[in-house]
């Protein structure tokens, strides 16, 4: 199994070790994040309306220079978050 700090990253939740040895929080966040797709009617971001005009109106296509600049992120070492 990876060590706990491989599963810590943007959108994971923190919990104390005294939490964490009760409640498998990162299996009830992985069945939250399922259920709401399931009940999603869009769950694609390219067939969704909105994402579509935005590319017609302003970002033109993906991959274009102004949808990379926007849209795409950029990773750099962080501080390590101590619980």
């Amino acid at each position: 199994m990876p060590t706990e700090d491989a599963f810590f990253g943007g959108g994971q939740p923190i919990k104390s070790a005294k939490i964490r040895n009760v409640v498998d929080v990162f299996k009830k966040r992985a069945d939250s994040l399922y259920t709401i797709d399931e009940k999603s009617k869009i769950r694609k971001s390219h067939e969704n309306p909105y994402i579509k005009e935005v590319y017609k109106e302003y970002l033109e296509t993906p991959g274009s220079k102004e949808a990379h600049k926007l849209l795409h992120t950029h990773y750099m070492p962080r501080k390590k978050y101590e619980i």
